[in-house]
């Protein structure tokens, strides 16, 4: 047995699409492979490939033995085309290729070829690791205990064959290949075109890289089908990826800094709308905000966060009583954290809290425990998310009511009823209070 060798694969589908009505429809051939894998002497070896087109055509498959061609017809078979190349001795190397055509087109395969006798390379191990729209490059990393000779095995994206290994490419064991597109050749000079592939590569739309052996098996998928995903989820501008799609530790796809050539650095946000990927998590709910509590001594206004996910107030804002505009809105500098709290003062006490000046968490208007109150919180888009109102009936806000500082209008426990209790601003409410007076 001898170790095996593959010629170099550059299926290169520079194929027109059918499109019916044209005058003149295409052909195009993908998937072309072979089986067995590892030919041995007493193997015939099937050829397949996927052939379409709208109109009829004749297909063939055209494999070479020393200077010799030969032609067999294709015969479709299970949604494929397929033709055998019968047995050969040891040592023999044979190349072929998938042709096709009718009166209008024809479309032709590169080449592929075995050596019969050979011993099987275990490709299973290798594994697309980085993937960057940005930097544009590929990452393939080698999982196994032994170095791999890359001659055969090549790349796809979205369908079409970008980049194919030759004799001169070898991952070591528990090592690297980087590739960059031909789109950021010139910003690395010292980069043999050997590993360089022939596409770009994209930040932001959905894309499918495939790692497959030289008998055309599919290896590793990155297969990227919802890229909105990503940006509803985590707010990526166009849903430009921030960084690298990049293998976390537990060997799923995250977003993560580059780290070409190295190891990667475990990412938070894991990537979305793959083909067979995770569920997407659940959106933040901002009903989860409340009025949490209210101080008309200190004049303070606590924001609670009764759910799992830190929330954002951009746009959010308060009203007082019958105010025409609101009293506060909120901005991207302030986060309540999951079951965490907020406060706002009122710039009546801002002096007492100097550390706040310059913030936003400075409401413009007063606070008062012994007059008439409304408050309201909503989110941007108007819809309210809680209220607190105290009013004698008849009255308006603003009426004078019994004084019930230096208590606060506190919901015991977090989230619960409305009660009287002592402050805890930033901090967990009393689990009771007393009743709220309405005179």
């Amino acid at each position: 047995m001898k170790k095996i060798l593959f010629a170099a694969l550059a299926l290169v589908f520079g194929l027109v699409s059918c499109v019916k009505d044209k005058p003149y429809p295409g052909i195009t051939i993908t998937n072309v492979s072979y089986t067995p894998t590892a030919v041995q002497a007493t193997n015939d070896v099937t050829v397949s490939a996927t052939i379409s087109c709208f109109n009829s055509f004749d297909a063939k498959l055209v494999y070479t033995i020393g200077n010799e061609n030969h032609e067999v017809a294709m015969a479709a078979s299970n949604g494929a085309y397929t033709a055998v190349i019968p047995a050969q001795p040891d040592d023999t190397t044979v190349s072929f290729y998938v042709s096709a055509e009718n009166s209008e087109a024809s479309a032709k395969s590169a080449s592929m070829s075995y050596t019969v006798g050979a011993i099987a390379i275990d490709y299973s191990v290798l594994r697309l690791n980085e993937l960057n729209g940005n930097d544009k490059f590929i990452e393939i990393y080698n999982t196994g205990a032994e170095a791999i000779n890359l001659a055969g095995v090549y790349i796809e994206k979205d369908g079409n064959q970008n980049w194919a290994g030759t004799a001169d490419v070898t991952i070591q064991a528990g090592g690297y290949v980087l590739l960059y597109s031909e789109d950021v050749q010139q910003d690395h000079p010292e980069w043999p075109d050997y590993l360089i592939f022939h596409s770009g590569l994209s930040a932001k739309k959905n894309v499918r890289i495939q790692l497959l052996t030289p008998a055309g098996e599919n290896i590793d998928d990155f297969n990227l089908t919802n890229i909105d995903l990503n940006g509803e989820a985590y707010g990526y501008p166009g849903n430009q990826a921030p960084a690298s799609y990049s293998r976390n530790a537990d060997t799923d796809w995250y977003y993560a800094d580059a780290t070409p050539g190295a190891v990667n650095v475990d990412g938070e946000n894991i990537v979305l709308g793959l083909e067979g990927g995770v569920t997407p998590p659940p959106a933040p709910d901002y009903h989860d905000l409340i009025l949490n509590e209210l101080n008309g001594n200190t004049k303070f206004i606590e924001i609670y966060n009764k759910g799992t996910f830190d929330l954002v107030l951009d746009g959010l804002y308060i009203e007082k009583d019958d105010k025409p505009e609101p009293i506060w809105t909120g901005d991207g500098s302030i986060t309540v954290p999951a079951n965490g709290y907020v406060v706002l003062y009122s710039e009546d006490v801002v002096a007492d809290h100097p550390e706040l000046e310059g913030t936003n968490y400075i409401f413009g208007s007063g606070l008062s425990g012994k007059k008439a109150i409304r408050i309201a919180f909503f989110l941007a888009s108007g819809e309210q998310l809680d209220i607190f109102t105290r009013c004698p009936a008849g009255g308006a806000w603003g009426d004078s009511m019994s004084n019930v500082s230096p208590l606060s209008y506190a919901r015991t426990p977090d989230g619960g009823d409305w009660k009287l209790a002592d402050e805890t601003p930033g901090a967990a409410n009393p689990a009771t209070g007393d009743d709220i007076p309405q005179e």
